[in-house]
């Protein structure tokens, strides 16, 4: 394909989506495995990785379909099975026109089979139930921007549902990860068997058995901006991969959690922590209609042409379930192979392998997109670590005691014996973190046992017994019943047991590329070190993986934590410039005395330049001015050292101060809504790795600059960056490096956290082509070439000359006034 071409860009693009969409097209011709894209907030990525992504899947796919090496003599009657070599079937004494003959006549009935389904789905219409309640599911989300809010259902106390469960139903598998090895065997002989049966139904004109040769998984952090990925996906148009077929659906699947598409309201109603138990309880106790309906082939064809005739995002197929009674969790993975072309899935989904397992997941050959990617690391990390606290340990061995009181004669011997032993180690944990916890200091699983008489307690059949039962879940949910019972059904508590258990089966289950230490708040922590580790089967097993985000540097971060295993050649690393034309930005690096260390942060003198030089710009910049600070506690400082010395109360020149701070949620709303009344603007001080850092657009007269006091170094001193500082050198150590390269690596880590922080906030305040800002960064460190180059491109090259701060002050106050008759 011509890289000129818009790739069926709805709208005509700017040069950098041309450039950028030219650059994932190229990768996806390639062998190369990665592809790290930048593209800055407000430049339309979402479309920019949509269109060539599509474009050469629907190109690939035609390709697919027209070659006669994709055909073989199956015998299950699969359109799309491909040559694996020599089979029973051929036979090498068959003259060369027979050959060429029966290849011709299944491609024929391939592509009439795909042509004849397409048909189906312009002949398909919605019942009038599922057709409202598309409608009633959108209008609701034009008129109301927020979430639904789900009532709390009271705990009703029947004794029977507190009590343990038997072995689970095999037919039943948790696809949230916590299948053990017997559910994920009896899946796969299900699946076995289902394949098997499928082979022996009559074979209908409807599309089943007709997998796409390869998918797009789309994969971003919430559900909000995974819908915002498929409204997007509606706006161009593909050409068809089916000859003379000139329109051909695009066939997208959203998969979600339980929470998103359980629509069983005894169910979903249940707090999210016992959601997955709860939905398995139903299931087991045939007490879910909408599980059994899913079930039935029929519904699922229905469900499925249903999902397929429009481009559905999550709450679309979730409203589609509640109109046909279906339950849109299950029956989705039905149909996973029937011809999906795009997936969308939360990033919990996409990196937890049981996940994957239980969904059906096959990532072989396919293009993953991960969006928001700057989360990716955190994510690996936060989903394959677990912590205790000491109170929560407490809390646990109270819950358990409680339990076994009140429950004692109706618990089998084997309940008795296992929550006796539960209990038991409970008390060890306690025991062990009272007498060993140093903050920082590591441990192993064993040293918990050493000089106990605790090797009768088998903690890998206590981690089996408490999946097998759902125990934690029973006395989680009894010990919210009397505690609802005692308050009259306002208290909430904290499900500890199943953080307990979560920690439990990391000690039976740790992983070498882990750590056992103990943190702050008395508690102790098993954290992933090496989040490549679970992210490389991910790529081995992708044709290519997209990460993409609106602030990827310093993309060493991402090289060194997450890619390591991958050859530098087979990375392709792309960042695209801004829509904005050059003069609507500058990066002001603001020195001078500006050194906002740890050990100078609190100087009288320096808090005193501070004021003093955000006064002048207060003055001078028109609506909301946006300051970022390193942590609340210098921002709690700041604003008191202020108020005392310059009376600040009522706001800082012109403008009246807003900050965030955890009891005050609304900030945000009230920041805007006073700078939208045009009284002489606001500021608002946000905290970086806040609320406010990630997530909330600051476009136009929200934020006409913005300001980055300080560099946000993380905390060099918590158990967390102790232990990953210690691991990197120990690292480069055993690689062959010396003390002087371990120490460089170590420092090299520290510093991307921190500009990873930096881009991440500043990267909020341009949101379109016509917006301006300016950006200033308070901290002579900034001057160094070192940090500059790990500050976004489309930042670092709109960087001043300028350096003194009057000067700074006067291109400021000329820039403005320039910019005044656009307000």
């Amino acid at each position: 394909m011509d890289p000129d071409e818009k790739y069926n860009h709805p709208y005509q693009p700017y040069e950098i989506q041309i450039q950028l969409m030219s650059q994932v097209y190229r990768l996806l011709e390639s062998s190369k495995k990665i592809g790290i894209f930048e593209s800055p907030t407000g430049t339309g990525k979402t479309l920019s990785l949509i269109c060539p992504t599509v474009t050469w899947l629907r190109k690939h796919k035609a390709e697919f379909l027209n070659k006669s090496d994709t055909v073989s003599h199956s015998a299950d009657g699969d359109v799309f099975a491909t040559n694996q070599g020599d089979s029973d079937d051929d036979s090498d004494d068959d003259p060369a026109w027979v050959k060429e003959a029966f290849t011709d006549s299944v491609l024929k009935e391939k592509l009439r089979a795909l042509k004849e389904y397409e048909e189906h789905l312009d002949s398909t219409s919605f019942t009038a139930n599922v057709a409202s309640a598309l409608s009633a599911e959108r209008g609701e989300r034009r008129h109301l921007k927020k979430a639904r809010v789900v009532p709390h259902v009271p705990v009703v106390f029947e004794e029977s549902k507190f009590l343990p469960e038997n072995d689970p139903s095999p037919a039943v598998l948790d696809s949230e990860g916590s299948a053990d090895d017997k559910t994920r065997l009896d899946a796969e002989v299900k699946a076995l068997l289902g394949k098997l049966e499928g082979s022996q139904r009559e074979e209908k004109p409807s599309g089943s058995n007709i997998p796409s040769p390869v998918k797009i998984f789309f994969a971003s952090r919430t559900h909000s901006q995974l819908s915002q990925f498929a409204s997007q996906l509606r706006l161009p148009s593909f050409p068809s991969s089916i000859e003379s077929l000139e329109k051909e659906r695009i066939k997208l699947v959203p998969l979600g959690s339980r929470k998103q598409l359980c629509i069983n309201t005894k169910v979903s109603q249940s707090p999210s922590h016992t959601i997955n138990d709860r939905c398995m309880d139903a299931i087991n106790k045939k007490e879910c209609e909408p599980y059994t309906r899913s079930k039935d082939p029929s519904n699922a064809k229905m469900f499925r042409d249903y999902a397929f005739h429009a481009i559905h995002d999550i709450e679309d197929i979730a409203a589609i379930g509640r109109a046909t009674n279906i339950c849109p969790y299950y029956v989705t993975r039905e149909f996973m192979d029937d011809g999906v072309e795009i997936v969308t899935l939360p990033y919990q989904h996409l990196l937890m392998d049981t996940t994957r397992d239980a969904l059906g997941i096959d990532l072989k050959d396919s293009i993953i997109v991960i969006d928001e990617a700057h989360n990716i690391i955190d994510t690996i990390n936060s989903i394959n670590s677990a912590e205790v606290t000491l109170a929560d340990l407490r809390e646990c061995k109270m819950g358990i005691n409680l339990y076994m009181r009140k429950f004692q004669k109706r618990l089998s011997p084997e309940n008795r014996v296992n929550l006796r032993r539960l209990s038991s180690l409970v008390a060890l944990l306690i025991a062990f973190l009272e007498k060993n916890h140093k903050n920082g200091r590591t441990f192993e699983s064993f040293d918990i046992f050493a000089g106990t008489n605790a090797d009768t307690l088998n903690i890998h059949n206590l981690e089996r017994y408490m999946k097998r039962t759902k125990i934690a879940y029973k006395i989680d949910s009894f010990i919210e019943y009397e505690q609802q019972e005692e308050s009259n059904g306002h208290k909430s508590r904290e499900p500890v047991l199943f953080k307990v258990a979560a920690f439990l089966k990391t000690l039976a289950n740790p992983s070498a590329e882990g750590q056992f230490f103990f943190d702050a708040d008395n508690s102790m922590k098993y954290m992933l070190l090496e989040p490549s580790s679970s992210f490389e089967s991910i790529v081995q097993q992708a044709k290519c993986v997209l990460l993409a985000g609106g602030t990827m540097e310093p993309v060493s971060h991402f090289k060194n934590n997450l890619l390591p295993f991958v050859d530098k050649s087979q990375i392709t690393t792309f960042s695209c410039g801004h829509v904005i034309p050059d003069g609507n930005l500058n990066t002001f690096v603001v020195g001078g005395d500006f050194e906002f260390t740890f050990a100078k942060r609190e100087d009288p003198k320096l808090l005193t330049e501070l004021y003093n030089f955000l006064l002048k710009l207060a003055s001078i910049i028109p609506d909301g001015l946006v300051i970022f600070m390193p942590s609340y506690k210098f921002l709690e400082t700041v604003l008191e050292f202020w108020k005392t010395r310059f009376n600040t109360k009522d706001g800082l020149g012109p403008k009246k101060l807003f900050y965030e701070e955890a009891a005050n949620p609304d900030v945000f709303a009230l920041y805007s809504h006073h700078v939208q009344l045009k009284t002489g603007g606001a500021i608002l001080f946000a905290v970086v790795g806040g609320r406010l850092s990630e997530g909330i657009n600051f476009q136009d007269e929200l934020a006409r600059a913005v300001i980055m006091v300080g560099l946000p170094f993380p905390n060099m001193f918590s158990g967390e960056l102790i232990i990953k500082r210690k691991h990197l050198e120990q690292k480069v150590i055993r690689n062959g490096g010396d003390n002087k390269e371990a120490n460089l690596a170590a420092r090299d880590f520290y510093e991307n956290i921190c500009m990873k922080a930096v881009n991440q906030s500043i990267g909020r305040a341009i949101r379109h082509a016509n917006d301006y800002a300016n950006i200033y960064l308070l901290d002579k460190r900034y001057e160094s070439p070192h940090i500059q180059n790990k500050l976004s491109n489309w930042v670092k090259e709109r960087i001043s000359s300028s350096r003194d701060i009057l000067e700074i002050i006067t291109l400021s106050k000329t820039w403005y006034k320039s910019k005044s008759p656009c307000d």
